[in-house]
Order: C-alpha cells, then structure tokens, then sequence
C-alpha cells in the first residue's frame, strides 16, 4: 500500500486586525484536531497553501506568518509529519498599487484591451507585468526565503506561478500553483474578471505542461479563486487548455472561505474535481456581529497492491458548543462522511508510472533553519484607523508626501468602502424615522419589522444596524439568528418537510448550535411546524436572557412555491404566541406584501405597517459624500440625483469612483465616457432577456410618463426596483438612467 498525505490551508489572513487576540485560541483548537486527525489520516506529506496567507501583503505580515507556520510545523513534526509547504498567493497577498495610476486603470479593464494583453504575456518587462511584480513583491521574497520548502520549486511567469513534484515509495506527485490574483489589485467584486492562461501553466512546468503532468503519477492544479471568478475566455482556456478531464485529479482553491466539492463528468469524458477549502482564519463583521469561520481539509491518495487507486478527504470546520466554546468538527454541512469522518474513497486513474515500489528509504531527519526574526514595514502607520472612513483630504495629502510614504496612501485608499461591501458601522447612513419605528416594534413582543425595499436599496444593512442596536441595548444578552433564503438550494424548495427541516439547520447553524439537534428533534411525533416550534422554544430560545432575533433577508425567495402561505401563515403564528414573546422577527422583502401571500389572515406582514426603505433623501446623500470626502456643489447633487435619484447602492458606486479618480465632481464625473453604471445595468438587461414579461413591461415605460402593467410584470419590475407604482396600477421608469435598458 502506497499514498500520499496532504493538508489543505487557506484564507489564514495573517495580519487582519482581531486577528492579534483571537487567533491563540483557534491555533489550540486547530492544534488539538490536528492530533485527533493525525491518528485517523495521517502523516502528511504535503501542506497546500491556496493563499491569502496575510490580510495586506507587508513584509512585515509575512515575517509574523513564518512564526504562525513554524508553531504548526513544531506541532506536526511532533505528530510524526514532515510536511513541504507549496503556496500560492491571493488576492490579500500584494501590496494594492494607487488605483489611479495607468498601468492599474487598464489592467482594471483587462477584458477591453486585447492589445493589453498581448504584450503583458509576450513582454516580462511590460510595464503591466512590472506592476503586478511590484505588488507582489514581498510575496516573491517571502517565497524564496521561508523555511517550509522541502521540495523544489520551479517559478514560473508571474509571481506564485510554481510546479513541485513529490516522489515518494516508487510514485510521483506533482502540484501545479498558478497566480489567479494578479488583477485583483484593488477593491470591489472581481467576480466573473479574473484572468489565467495556459502560458502559465507552461512556464511553470519548464516550457510544456502536459509533458510535465504525464512524468507524474498524479497532479493537483491550484489556485486561490474558483473557475466563477474568471472571465468567460479565461474559464474556457481553463477547461480546455490548462485541465482538460483526467489531468488534474483535482483544482484545489479557496477564496470562498467554506468548504465545498464537485465531481463533474460531462458527455462520457473524465470527471473533473473540483476541492474548495475552508478559510483557516475567516473574519467579517455582519448583523453588528462577528461572522468566524476556520477550517481545512485532510486528504489522501492510495495506491493498493492492485495499482488501484482512490481519493479521500476530511473535512474539518470550526463551530461554537453549546457552552459557548469553539471546537473543530468534521464538516457535514458540505459531506457526505463516513464513520472515520471522511469522504468514501473516490476511485482515480491508476498511476501513470508502473515502476515497482523501492525498498523503504532509511529515516531522513529535517533540520529547520531558524525563523527570520519579524520587522515592521516601511508602510505601516499605527495612528491610522482600521475601519473608519479616512477623509479624501488626507489621502490627498499623504499622497503628496512623497514616494517614500507611498505604501501608506495604498493602504489608506484600500479602506474607501466600495459599494456593496459588508455592512460597517461607520459607513451607515441613518434613515432616523425608519430606525426608530422599528426599534419600537423590536421592543414589543408580536409586532414583526418588515423592511420593504427594491434590491440594492439597504434592507440587509437596515437589518444589521437593528440587530446591532438590539445587542448593545440588551448588553449582548440577545441572540441574533441571521438567515438568507436565498441561499436555500433546489432540494431545500422542493416540498415543505425539506425546507422546514432546511429552515431548522439554518436556524441552529446561526447560532452555533450542536449538530444533533436537529435530527434529535425530527425523530420526536408531530408535523414539522410542530418540530420546529419545539426547537425555538425548547433550545433556542433559552439561549438567550433577553430576545432572541430572528432577522430573514430576501423573504421573497419563497415566492411562487406551492407552500408559501403554510410558511406565512406559520411565522404570524410565531409573533402570536405568548411561549415565544421573547422572540423578535425581522423580515426583509421586495416584492409588495399583499402579494406575497394569498390568505391575509396568516399574513405576518400585516401585523404591523411595513418599513418603507426608498431613495436616499437629498441630506442623506450629502450626507454620504461627506463620508467619500467629496466637496460636492448644489449642481454635483442635483446632476447626479436627476439621473439616478437617491439610489443607495448607485449614489456610493458614483462616489466611490470619484474619491478614488481624485475628488471629481459629481459633473464631471457624468460627463466623462466611461462604464461606470455598464455593470449595474448589464446585470438587469440579462434578467429582462430571461424573462419576456419583465422586458415588454419595460418597453412600455418612459421615465417622465406612466403606463398601466399587468400584474406579473409590474411585481418583477417594482421588487427589482426598475419601476415605481405612482398611482394604483400605473407606473413608470424609477430613473431616467433605466431609459437604456429601453431596446
């Protein structure tokens, strides 16, 4: 019997500010199941690194990161492993050039210069490939000179490109890192823009690929982001240029910061296997509260005496006891597992090489140079805030402090909060009236919050500033379950039994709850519903002293399926119970409630007036600009409003773009040719084509006229926020820059 062992690490983050205090305690918790996990599946002769080893790409972050590692390698050598580290970076592993600068405004519009390109694959001293390498520079340096190497590596293009091969008992494993970050260089959603080319793969195999894969048994490809987050051509070169089927036994990535898997054969070919991992230090702050997750993976290929082979994983992931302590568990949210915690063998091809085993090697001891001691980056600036705003202003004037100091206006500039970022305090824009209506009904039991908005018009943001309200007001006696139904899959929506049971993981995944209280329950007698209101009652609720918030975001992701009024009608029956008084719902739609449900009199949306969240008011705009740091004129506002009104996420897109363009006014900005809403409305333009009705509704609509629409179209377009409902059944364009999704 023949194998090789591997961990997968990824999303470490080392650097991300709580990480000072709160990472001593995963590293226990991580340490400790590394030992119970060693006993089931080890040792490992590999760790793969998927990226995001630091938060910001310092030097300085990279040093503290050789101290984590070395912890982790003491431990594991304790164990009986020896693992050789192979790492690729992400996109938190560069230093972020000024936005503003050419070769960083083209590289951001990689898809529309093809001339661009070009020259960046043909030319290493393009000045696009300069920038990249400039930005990953401590990155590179980290690279050649940490001490977890054990293998040699070849470099390729770009850096992090690399190929390492492994041989061990008569078979050869080889991995292949390619650099997917190298467009990432600033903020926003990259989703669908990020580039790879087989010429990386290439030259990280010393100039041919598949000849370099076929010298090896068996070849992982890695990267940090999955395939989604690739351009269109990208993904096609992907799947036909760099892991046709049966190259790869599988594209190991991260990035997403939860586990997950796929095996996908497609027309009788090879499957392809994709192995996303989960972030071993992930931290963002939702609903006003921390969101954690950590994790990884264990995996092992084998070889038996038949020269037959398979593949096996073991999933671990972070969660909360019900004493309040975390503790790191096998991932069945993600798996299947069996009784040894891991995935059932997964057959594979059998091994390329047919070369007998040779006699076992005698033991080989590693001896660890020592650990560069850690340095403080020329960039790092402790007066500077992590998280509040940083005035245009003073990024102005650090950046005119010269080039010595400008690691420090990078820094700064990363932190103007794109649009559509997580929710952060410091830049809500208080809607007073709304907040305080629904504060009061948060303090009474039987009186749901139901936030009524279009999409992208802050429901979700309301929500987490209530939430965060409550828990401060309640001492953090509270309790907060946060869920989105849109993230309930096909299965879940299939009939009531699966989404009510799907509704009871959710609610105790939320507040980190044991994993057997759910099927505990759904063994008991009763109807689901029944089931359910057992659970709240009887494990939830007691959780907390005070309230316990039970905040629903996109409601109307149960509109159309044949159940939803059982639902309803069973939510109002909630907020009307006195065993759950203590219990407080926040429910976040778009679509009109007296759509939503056909019997009124199971309703929850009538138990209390809805919470109307429209446009932005002019202060709250002004307010907003202040935050950008825009001295903005009566005509920048009144330009930008008569386009787009009050439109939340629109009004930060155009002032997010013209804090990071210098300060543009909101004129000038408008005036410039430029893509800055193309995104936006491209994003409506492909619903309206999937959906006729939405799009003849469109076509009937003017910006300054108003036109009758039948009912299903008017639904669409008002929850989407295209249209507005001006007087009963007749309606019109919400802006006049809706007129160009107009054919």
């Amino acid at each position: 019997m023949r194998s090789f062992g591997w961990l997968h690490f990824t999303d470490l983050h080392q650097g991300l500010d709580a990480q000072g205090w709160l990472w001593p305690g995963v590293r226990e918790v991580l340490l400790a199941d590394l030992e119970k996990l060693h006993a089931r599946c080890g040792p490992w002769d590999l760790v793969l690194f998927s990226g995001d080893l630091t938060q910001r790409g310092s030097a300085a972050e990279f040093a503290r990161l050789n101290q984590t590692l070395q912890q982790l390698w003491d431990h594991l050598r304790a164990l009986g492993s020896t693992p050789a580290l192979v790492a690729v970076p992400g996109n938190h592993d560069l230093i972020r050039p000024d936005p503003r600068r050419p070769e960083s405004l083209v590289l951001g519009r990689w898809d529309t210069y093809p001339e661009v390109q070009v020259e960046f694959w043909r030319d290493a001293s393009s000045p696009y490939r300069a920038l990249v390498d400039q930005a990953f520079a401590p990155y590179s340096e980290w690279l050649k000179n940490h001490p977890f190497a054990g293998l040699q590596l070849q470099r390729g293009m770009l850096p992090g490109d690399c190929s390492a091969v492994l041989s061990k008992d008569g078979l050869k494993l080889g991995v292949v890192g390619l650099n997917s970050a190298f467009l990432q260089l600033g903020d926003g959603d990259y989703t669908g823009k990020l580039a790879l080319d087989v010429r990386q793969l290439h030259a990280a195999c010393g100039g041919d690929g598949p000849a370099w894969v076929k010298e090896c048994d068996f070849a992982l490809l890695m990267t940090h982001h999955p395939p989604t987050w690739l351009q269109a051509k990208a993904r096609d070169e992907l799947l036909a240029e760099i892991a046709p089927p049966g190259r790869f036994v599988a594209h190991v990535y991260g990035h997403m910061h939860e586990h997950a898997g796929a095996v996908v054969a497609v027309g009788g070919a090879q499957a392809r296997r994709e192995l996303q991992g989960s972030s071993l230090f992930g931290l963002e702050v939702y609903d006003g509260k921390v969101d954690r997750r950590h994790g990884y993976t264990a995996a092992r290929i084998t070889v038996d005496d038949k020269n037959e082979a398979t593949l096996r994983l073991w999933p671990r992931v972070a969660k909360k006891h019900a004493a309040g302590h975390w503790r790191i568990v096998q991932d069945l949210d993600a798996f299947e597992l069996g009784d040894d915690q891991g995935t059932r063998p997964e057959p594979l091809a059998p091994p390329r090489r047919r070369t007998p085993p040779p006699p076992p090697p005698p033991p080989i001891v590693i001896v660890q140079p020592p650990v560069p001691s850690a340095s403080t980056s020329s960039g790092s600036h402790p007066a500077i805030s992590q998280t509040a705003p940083i005035p245009f202003g003073v990024m102005s004037s650090l950046n005119n402090a010269g080039p010595g100091d400008s690691g420090i206006f990078y820094s700064i500039a990363a932190r103007v909060q794109p649009p559509g970022a997580p929710y952060n305090i410091n830049w809500h824009v208080h809607r007073a009236e709304e907040e305080r209506t629904a504060l009061n009904y948060l303090d009474q039991p039987g009186a749901p919050v139901v936030l009524w908005g279009p999409d992208k018009f802050g429901k979700t943001w309301m929500s987490q500033f209530l939430t965060d309200m409550v828990y401060q007001a309640d001492g953090g006696a509270c309790r907060v379950v946060a869920i989105n139904l849109d993230t309930f899959d096909y299965e879940s929506r299939s009939d009531y039994a699966n989404f009510i049971r799907e509704f009871a993981f959710q609610i105790v995944g939320s507040i980190g709850g044991p994993e057997d209280w759910v099927p505990t329950l759904w063994k008991s007698p009763g109807s689901v519903n029944q089931k359910l209101g057992r659970l709240m009652r009887e494990n939830v609720l007691p959780l907390a002293s005070t309230r316990v918030i039970l905040a629903l975001d996109r409601v109307d992701a149960v509109w159309g399926l044949p159940f939803k009024d059982d639902w309803f009608g069973m939510l109002r029956a909630w907020a009307e119970d006195p065993r759950l008084e203590r219990l407080r719902l926040v429910l976040g739609i778009s679509t009109t409630p007296r759509r939503l449900i056909e019997r009124t009199t199971q309703s929850p949306f009538n138990l209390s007036p809805p919470i109307v969240l429209g446009d932005l008011t002019r202060d709250q705009v002004e307010t907003l600009s202040h935050l950008y740091g825009l001295e903005w004129t009566h005509q920048d506002f009144a330009a930008l409003m008569s386009l787009i009104g009050g439109h939340p996420y629109l009004v930060r897109l155009a002032m997010h773009r013209a804090n990071l363009a210098g300060g543009l006014s909101a004129r000038e900005l408008l005036a410039e040719p430029s893509n800055l809403f193309d995104d936006f409305l491209q994003r409506y333009a492909r619903r309206l084509h999937q959906h006729p009705e939405m799009m003849a509704g469109v076509k009937r609509l003017r910006s300054d006229a108003l036109a009758e629409l039948d009912p299903d179209a008017s639904a669409a377009l008002e929850s989407s926020g295209i249209a507005v409902e001006e007087k009963v059944g007749f309606y019109r364009l919400r802006y006049r820059l809706y007129e160009r999704l107009r054919p």
